[in-house]
């Protein structure tokens, strides 16, 4: 991907976040990546049954990421700050341009919606009249009369109460202000994602399954996964049980239990670490 294309994710407290939508849909259909939802909506700050943006990363998966030059890391706090304390007389003033701007087309969109409600009411209450030949004195709404969308409150005060709240701060801060000099962790954690991504799998959180990952062979709302994954070290001890217990699962769910690691000798710095891994499936179930 070229430089003005790559991803920015937002480093907030050690947890790695993107909040452009375009970014996500860009993550999902071009890097193999969807993250995890972790944001609320402001009608419903409680609510935890349907999240929304942003999305939230795993470390090895922003390792994937900046390994295939596809995203770079920002410490966000810092380029607010930044941007806030240096933000100059005509960019603010730019910025607050903007903010009319957008709600100045919703405006237009809301009055355009309003007008064809008003429309089809007339409509509706001429057809009425002209069905029961009622007098126009005693028809109990006319046109002029009919509000927008029937409410007690006038199309104009709809409007002027109409309000924007921006969902980014894209207009103000730089993009590419406090990138942080990020290195690809040199370490066995997180090479069996960056393995499974770069050979286009999806992959997901797997702890309802009782695994570190779940494996996907393409965007998880089209695929059922493949896989239930765990990643060890080259020279770690793998219980017994966490292969019994692992395989008999994954097989009771129709999927197959995958277990890998790198092996210390192959050097991390590539974009697609070589790593060897095993597919356990339990037999007679």
């Amino acid at each position: 991907m070229e430089p003005p294309q790559l991803i920015r994710i937002a480093n907030i407290s050690g947890r790695y976040l993107v909040f452009d939508p375009d970014a996500v849909s860009a993550l999902r259909r071009k890097a193999n990546t969807n993250g995890t939802l972790v944001g609320t909506t402001p009608q419903q700050p409680t609510q935890n049954i349907f999240l929304g943006l942003p999305i939230e990363l795993r470390p090895e998966e922003v390792d994937a990421l900046i390994r295939t030059n596809v995203a770079y890391v920002v410490d966000d706090v810092a380029a607010h700050q930044s941007a806030l304390q240096s933000l100059d007389h005509d960019s603010r003033r730019a910025y607050i341009s903007s903010l009319r701007l957008r709600k100045q087309t919703a405006h237009k969109v809301f009055a355009e919606m309003n007008a064809q409600k008003a429309s089809i009411a007339a409509k509706k209450a001429e057809r009425q009249r002209d069905s029961t030949s009622t007098p126009a004195s005693t028809n109990p709404a006319t046109p002029d009369d009919l509000k927008s969308d029937g409410s007690p409150f006038s199309r104009n005060s709809q409007v002027t109460l109409l309000g924007v709240t921006p969902t980014s701060s894209v207009n103000y801060v730089s993009p590419n202000a406090h990138a942080l000099p990020v290195e690809p962790r040199n370490s066995e954690q997180g090479s069996l994602c960056q393995f499974m991504l770069g050979n286009g799998y999806y992959m997901t959180p797997g702890l309802r399954f009782g695994a570190r990952y779940s494996v996907y062979p393409g965007d998880p709302l089209r695929f059922h996964a493949h896989f239930m994954a765990n990643e060890y070290g080259w020279e770690e001890e793998i219980p017994i049980l966490d292969i019994v217990g692992g395989g008999r699962l994954a097989t009771a769910v129709k999927k197959a239990f995958l277990i890998g690691g790198r092996p210390p000798s192959t050097s991390p710095d590539t974009a697609l670490p070589a790593v060897r891994s095993f597919s356990i499936e339990w037999a007679g179930m």
